[in-house]
């Protein structure tokens, strides 16, 4: 239960985060910030995706609650992940 409510805690960070971008930073912003979520670090987030926003304590919390989580999968789920994002960045490159 307690991922579950990271996850959902995140998605509305998320959500909340890429209202403030355009349109075509949204797809940008959210790719870079999944990258760095599957391989990164929490201090990669900030620095990255994250570094134009003011990230208070309570949502800097949250991130490091949810890469922990991302760090929990087993690796074989954590491939496919990053084989999904590989995919799916190809394809906006194609666009």
């Amino acid at each position: 239960m307690k991922g579950s409510s990271t996850l959902l805690l995140a998605a509305l960070t998320m959500l909340c985060v890429c209202g403030l971008a355009t349109a075509g930073d949204n797809d940008e912003f959210f790719m870079d910030f999944l990258r760095t979520l599957l391989v990164g670090t929490p201090d990669e987030l900030y620095e990255g995706p994250l570094a134009k926003y003011d990230v208070n304590e309570d949502a800097k919390a949250a991130l490091v609650e949810l890469k922990s989580c991302v760090d929990g999968l087993q690796p074989v789920h954590k491939e496919e992940l990053v084989n999904l994002l590989v995919q799916v960045l190809g394809n906006m490159d194609d666009a």
